[in-house]
């Protein structure tokens, strides 16, 4: 009877040592989202609308992690750039005039929000980062509070998604600040002309 107590006693301390060791390793099915600062590579994929998708053809990307691949960048619903390093600029520059992005929304299809996370890497451009889901399913991720200037880099680091999973992007803009003083003296100047043509 006491071997049996024993016995028992053993296998319930080991069970529960491996849910704790299962519980401290990521798993694939714990995907998760991070931005990150400029790693300063050759050639940056360009970002030239607010609205583009990034694909990850094995699920995690950059390459550098292990069984990783490179990021594609789709503008227009073509494919446009391939980024070894997911390495991205800002390149948005709608008439002429330089934007900022403010935060970075990430709409996810087919992934249940309850496994998702969202973080940050060194230099990352973001402050706060939160994960909802989304109403027909799948998950949203946005990051926010901070700012990418027009002509800024950033990295993105994808770990554990299915592969080939669309990150379909939307970048919230707004204008430079000096474009947009230019804006606002242009303005000021037209109000101005017409006030004295009408006196």
């Amino acid at each position: 009877m006491k071997l049996l107590r024993a016995l028992t006693l053993s296998l319930f301390v080991v069970f529960c040592a491996a849910v704790a060791y299962a519980d401290s390793i990521p798993l694939a099915s714990d995907p998760g989202i991070k931005t990150g600062g400029v790693p300063d590579p050759l050639a940056p994929a360009g970002i030239i609308t607010p609205i583009f998708v990034i694909e990850s053809p094995t699920g995690t990307s950059p390459n550098t992690l292990p069984g990783g691949s490179a990021c594609e960048l789709y503008q227009f619903g073509v494919l446009t750039s391939t980024s070894p390093d997911c390495y991205f600029q800002n390149d948005i520059n709608r008439q002429g005039t330089g934007e900022s992005i403010k935060n970075l929304t990430f709409d996810i299809g087919g992934v249940s929000s309850t496994t998702v996370t969202c973080g940050f890497l060194s230099g990352s451009p973001f402050g706060d980062c939160s994960v909802t889901p989304l109403a027909g399913g799948g998950t949203q991720v946005v990051f926010s509070d901070g700012t990418i200037p027009f002509g800024g880099g950033f990295t993105l680091d994808f770990t554990g998604f299915p592969m080939h999973t669309s990150f379909d992007t939307t970048a919230a803009v707004i204008p430079e600040p000096a474009t947009l003083a230019l804006l606002l003296c242009g303005l000021g100047a037209l109000w101005v002309r017409r006030k004295v043509r009408f006196c």
